[in-house]
């Protein structure tokens, strides 16, 4: 899981998602990702009148995006790392 932050700068937590990939080669929409920058599966929008960082005919908003995946900037992406404890007998 990660938190895509406000690409403007604002340190705002804007969306939810799942790191994908930062393979500078990889597609998309079409477009590769180019370096310093992650594609992110959107599933959680908190903004959702917030500019997607790489707009398509398709997605302007983040509200666009759930369910689908988008290019942000890497310093714009943070990981959360979730520890989980059993439950024993």
């Amino acid at each position: 899981m990660c938190k895509l932050l406000d690409w403007l700068g604002s340190g705002e937590v804007v969306a939810e998602g799942r790191w994908s990939s930062n393979d500078p080669k990889v597609l998309v929409h079409h477009v590769p990702l180019g370096p310093n920058v992650v594609r992110v599966w959107v599933d959680v929008v908190r903004k959702p009148e917030m500019f997607v960082w790489r707009p398509t005919s398709d997605m302007s908003y983040l509200q666009d995006a759930v369910g689908s995946t988008v290019a942000w900037p890497s310093d714009k992406v943070v990981m959360i790392t979730s520890q989980c404890s059993g439950i024993g007998p």
